[in-house]
């Protein structure tokens, strides 16, 4: 090759270009040759020869590499010659590679050309073969799709517990151990690119994909991220996405894709922060679908380049959501419904940074393409800019060591397939949360007789599973949007019902009520997820059950859903669940134990219910192994350590309250009962004590110099029960140029004690997270930790941390975009001259 590479076998290097010996040799044996491989050619020499490739592509094919296309929904197969009947600009998959060039294609909502993994390798290499022979250019293409819990594209896969129930474990390493998983099972399933981890701030209940997010606090939510970037990236042959850049989990009407109004004070310390965090491990980007501040997060110039590449220094591929040029126009309204508005989309969008549309449903890749070449010829569009991107993508896929080794073996993904065990269960275990527990009702001796009821069958038909898994699981909306089948597919998984059953024998009496998914229904017609309802013969069953019951066990919570069709305006249990609650109530004895299981992901649940109940579990979505995680934790098997990491508020009417908002949470005498459940709130089946909190540092000079400090504290399990504990570190009282939030988290630790031992544990303080810009109200002054003294707390203990100096930890520089005076995108002498004339003018 001319770059100089040998085939690595000692031969000498052949002078032809990659793409011809791709073309020549095809898919099947590239592996044996050298190319741009991460791991083959050296890194100036792939980049010599990503610009060489670059230089021989057509305006065509170069426009070709920056569009991805949905291949989902195909029928049978998914060889060359299927039919692609999504739009009418391509007859066959082929067709997308040898007329349109197009460089990805993706699965969209978690619905595959097939479920079945062995097929789906040996499918995708026979496309990726077809097209790095035929499209004329020897690229491969990048495969996308959004593997968010697990690798839950392929029938019997691990689903592991969705997104809140990780920020519910604070175990990095657990969380990052999964991640690794799942990147390995993309890689053999022949995949590259994960569109995940979603590094959204969560603020709002009613928002449809709260499941998908980790925390309310930026800290937790970037480490959690970054991890699981790491993990997803781990065999270098796959790629993470920070998504969805920026702002998009803060819409203020808690309806998805809207409008997100924020200060820049509140977007500089609380949401950029965690993005910035996962941005240290991910290859790429998706952009957020909404807007902030009245800009359209695709067109903005601020955040996509001033932001995310000048700023934070990411050079890699940044990609829309789906359809998301579309919805400039039929979202957000921000241009007109012309051919005139299609382009001026494109056309901002690029500029402002992205490098690859996502194509749907609604936009054919033709629409793309063709208006963007369009765009170029015109002169309305540069082609340095296009160069930018495909550079960009050509890079991502050298990386990943696509241009080596296009295709995978096929005899892998079998073995991979339901794997992670004991990773999933242990997740799911140490993601229940004990939300109350009067009277030590749990844990159950195991010797009771017990009921078990709550949703749970559709015409005859189980599907209580729904719940524990919930969308993006075999589908978009769950598990085949709701809509089951006699065989399948399924994830490989375990049940409260099973493990109960195995368990107490006949013991155990289970009257599931009625509970028929409704993921596309919208909010106007259904505000529960799902349609809930208690029969008259399973009212008497119940009610005949539960009064020899020693035990009642309650499943509540809500259906499969996912983004706008899962955005609800009431966050209490579904009326027919709110009346078998009361209706157990009153048919059992007042010695019986009434314990409710909620599978949910979102806070579901009020007071008005949980006061009938003896102990309340939060079970989140746990995924494949919520059978037998809930069942040895009712029975104390497994002693629960979960914090909330989100604040279950009382009632939708405060929304949003989260835990480090500034001063008042209410108007002044007005907070007392607006939460329900506090940040961090969790219980356990023994008692934890702290003592002998100190800081390795009390006083620190200047933060930008020193900015970690180490707090050690002695934890006492002084319980019967052996069990672990999240230790967590908080600042409780600060003052400064600013309002300072109620409680910040600066550190978190798990550690597992003994009954009646005590261990002490070190703990890494973030001291970043005490950050703010100071300033008036515009919040565009660098940011800084402010000189004065901060209270230092776990639990009732508490230290003091004195900052002598100010200093910058993260951003040494003044808000973004600050000093661009003319407002040309731009920081320069032309700005610095505008400043002067404008002084000049006001001193006149």
């Amino acid at each position: 090759m001319v770059n100089g590479n040998s085939h690595g076998d000692g031969s000498e290097p052949v002078d032809e270009s990659r793409r011809t010996f791709m073309r020549a040799t095809g898919a099947a044996t590239a592996a044996s040759a050298v190319g741009l491989g991460a791991n083959g050619a050296a890194a100036d020499g792939g980049r010599r020869e990503i610009d060489r490739i670059l230089d021989e592509l057509t305006l065509e094919q170069k426009v070709g590499q920056m569009t991805q296309v949905a291949i989902d929904d195909l029928g049978e197969g998914f060889g060359p010659e299927t039919a692609f009947d999504d739009h009418d600009n391509a007859d066959t998959l082929g067709d997308l590679f040898t007329e349109l060039h197009v460089g990805s294609i993706l699965n969209g909502g978690a619905s595959g050309p097939t479920f079945d993994g062995e097929e789906y390798v040996a499918g995708l290499n026979a496309l990726q073969k077809f097209n790095v022979e035929h499209n004329g250019t020897g690229i491969p293409f990048v495969w996308g799709g959004d593997s968010l819990h697990g690798n839950t594209l392929l029938d019997g896969c691990t689903s592991f517990p969705q997104r809140l129930n990780m920020g519910v474990t604070r175990d990095v390493d657990l969380v990052e151990a999964a991640a690794i998983h799942t990147g390995n099972e993309i890689a053999a399933m022949g995949g590259h690119w994960i569109f995940g981890p979603t590094v959204d701030l969560l603020r709002d209940m009613r928002w449809g994909r709260y499941f998908e997010g980790h925390s309310e606090d930026s800290m937790l939510l970037g480490e959690l991220a970054k991890a699981r970037a790491r993990g997803f990236e781990r065999n270098g042959r796959v790629a993470a996405t920070v998504k969805h850049f920026a702002g998009y989990g803060t819409p203020n009407t808690g309806k998805d894709r809207a409008h997100a109004r924020t200060s820049m004070r509140d977007l500089r310390t609380r949401q950029l922060p965690a993005y910035r965090r996962a941005l240290e491990e991910a290859k790429t980007v998706m952009v957020n679908s909404g807007a902030v501040n009245g800009k359209p997060a695709h067109v903005s110039h601020w955040l996509l380049t001033q932001v995310l590449r000048e700023r934070f220094g990411f050079d890699g591929v940044v990609l829309t959501d789906w359809d998301d040029f579309e919805r400039l126009i039929s979202n957000h309204e921000y241009l007109p419904d012309t051919e005139s508005g299609w382009r001026q989309a494109i056309k901002q969008g690029i500029e402002a940074g992205i490098d690859m549309h996502m194509c749907g449903g609604e936009t054919p890749p033709t629409a793309f393409i063709e208006t963007t070449i369009d765009l170029v010829e015109s002169g309305e569009l540069s082609e340095a800019r296009i160069d930018e991107s495909v550079r960009r993508i050509l890079e991502l896929k050298r990386e990943l060591g696509l241009f080596e080794t296009p295709s995978v073996d096929e005899g892998e993904i079998g073995d991979l397939v339901g794997g992670a065990r004991d990773v999933s269960e242990r997740l799911a275990k140490e993601s229940l949360v004990l939300l109350q527990n009067e009277d030590d009702a749990l844990p159950l001796s195991g010797g009771e007789e017990v009921l078990l009821t709550g949703p749970g069958v559709e015409d005859g038909t189980p599907n209580r599973f729904l719940m524990q898994h919930g969308g993006w699981t075999l589908g978009w909306q769950g598990i085949e949007d709701g809509d089951l089948t006699a065989d399948g597919p399924r994830p490989r998984q375990n049940t409260i019902a099973g493990e109960l059953e195995a368990r107490l024998g006949d013991r155990l009496t289970h009257v599931p009520t009625e509970f028929r998914a409704a993921p596309y229904e919208s909010i106007f017609e259904n505000f529960d997820n799902g349609f809930f309802d208690v029969t008259d013969e399973q009212e008497a069953a119940i009610a005949d059950a539960a009064g020899t019951a020693e035990t009642v066990v309650v499943v509540l919570g809500e259906g499969p859903h996912n983004e706008g069709f899962g955005d609800r305006d009431k966050m209490r249990f579904p009326e027919a669940q709110r009346d078998l609650v009361e209706l157990v109530d009153a048919e059992t004895g007042d010695d019986a134990t009434l314990v409710g299981v909620v599978l949910a992901g979102s806070p579901r649940g009020t007071q008005e219910t949980f006061e009938h109940l003896d102990a309340v579990l939060f079970a989140g979505q746990p995924g494949s192994d919520a059978g037998v995680a809930v069942t040895e934790t009712l029975f104390g098997d497994y002693n629960p350590s979960g914090k909330l990491p989100f604040t279950w508020e009382a009632n939708v009417g405060h929304v949003p309250q989260f835990y480090d908002e500034y001063p008042p949470r209410q108007s002044v005498g007005a907070e007392d009962g607006t939460v329900q459940y506090e940040f961090g709130h969790g219980l356990s089946y023994t008692d934890w004590e702290y003592s002998g909190l100190d800081l390795s540092r009390e006083t620190i000079g200047k933060p930008s110099a020193k900015t970690s400090v180490t707090a050690t504290v002695t934890v006492e399990n002084t319980g019967d029960v052996a069990g672990e504990h999240i230790v967590e570190v908080y600042n409780t009282e600060s003052y400064g140029s600013v309002l300072q939030p109620h409680r910040r988290l600066l550190g978190f630790e798990r550690v597992q004690v003994d009954a009646g031992d005590a261990e002490t544990v070190a703990i890494d303080l973030d001291l970043s997270t005490l950050e703010v810009v100071p300033g008036d109200v515009p919040g565009h002054r660098r940011k800084l930790v402010e000189p004065g003294e901060y209270e230092i707390a776990v639990g009732d203990e508490t230290a003091t941390l004195t900052v002598r100096n100010a200093g910058t930890i993260t951003d040494p520089e003044p808000m973004p975009g600050r000093y661009d005076i003319d407002a040309n995108g731009d920081e320069d002498l032309d700005d610095v001259m505008e400043l002067y004339r404008r002084i000049k003018r006001r001193e006149r």
